[in-house]
């Protein structure tokens, strides 16, 4: 098996107090139920994957953003059932692959980070399939009303060739969340900020952020400056390479942070035309998903019964 480095915190369990989060319900939302054994592996998973010492401190800072990650989870699980909607399994088994190989390890070796740390991998293991049915959810509800002018992108594009002698391209990373109340903007603020000084933007973008990109940590791969929109293009091109912007505010409780992971130039003349045309519509109708996305998981929040036991 591959050398890995586990992150083992076992050793001190035992002198580590749970006494908040008894054997008991804690929360239901609609027809499920969050226990406190998943709460309490909700904590160590997020710790243990984020490279964070387990002590009751970091449990203390990381219990509350679990417990609102548990109710979005099971929010979505509501949804993906009513719809019958089941995860692509080579996207998970991609994704997991992925994952496994951030921590120097195959998938084996993944699944025993989990076994060694006293971590229940098959509780993980349901967000992330959960986590792609939704994705698959979305798009099948909203991609009817996801309306592009095929036309306008053309011209943008063929204007752009024209016009231009090299495109700059960016390597993204995002942390996108909805404030629920407005009053409490400059604390989420901190709160991420010191998270990202903490853990690292990747890791707080896994653990705070509401945008798809989430489960990749935030990134969003290669985007064509003609993709942004001129807000974002216009703090994106004063930053260097792995700076982090100021939080950007959308609609008034759309917060965001990105981070410039890297940056390149492209020579018009070799540019591959479909490719890049390709690259604009999808990023539009990624976008447009991610706002589907959080306006359909509002709603139905909204409409779900939620008791804090």
């Amino acid at each position: 098996m591959k050398k890995i480095i586990y992150l083992i915190f076992a050793l001190f369990y035992s002198s580590i107090s749970f006494a908040s989060i008894e054997s008991k319900i804690i929360v239901n939302v609609g027809s499920e139920i969050i226990s406190s054994y998943e709460l309490k592996n909700k904590i160590r998973t997020t710790l243990i994957l984020n490279n964070q010492e387990l002590n009751q401190q970091s449990i203390n800072k990381t219990k509350s953003q679990s417990i609102q990650q548990l109710i979005t989870y099971k929010l979505k699980k509501n949804e993906i059932k009513k719809y019958n909607i089941s995860s692509n399994k080579k996207s998970v088994t991609n994704f997991l692959n992925n994952t496994a190989s951030k921590y120097n390890t195959d998938l084996k070796g993944f699944q025993d980070l989990f076994s060694l740390n006293n971590i229940n991998y098959d509780l993980y293991l349901d967000e992330i399939n959960t986590e792609f049915a939704w994705q698959k959810l979305i798009f099948d509800l909203y991609k009817n009303k996801i309306n592009l002018n095929e036309k306008e992108i053309e011209n943008e594009l063929n204007k752009m060739i024209a016009k231009e002698k090299k495109i700059n391209e960016y390597k993204l990373l995002e942390i996108a969340l909805t404030l629920e109340d407005y009053s409490e903007k400059e604390n989420k603020i901190k709160e991420i900020q010191d998270q990202i000084n903490s853990i690292g933007f990747e890791n707080t973008a896994k653990k705070f952020s509401m945008s798809s990109s989430a489960i990749n940590g935030g990134d969003l791969g290669w985007i064509n400056s003609k993709s942004l929109s001129k807000r974002i293009l216009d703090v994106v091109v004063s930053m260097k390479i792995g700076e982090i912007s100021k939080p950007l505010l959308f609609q008034s409780n759309n917060l965001m942070f990105l981070k410039l992971d890297n940056k390149k130039v492209l020579n018009v003349n070799n540019l591959n035309i479909d490719k890049l045309r390709n690259n604009i519509v999808n990023k539009k109708k990624s976008y447009s998903l991610d706002l589907y996305s959080n306006s359909h998981l509002s709603k139905i929040k909204n409409k779900t019964f939620i008791k804090f036991k």
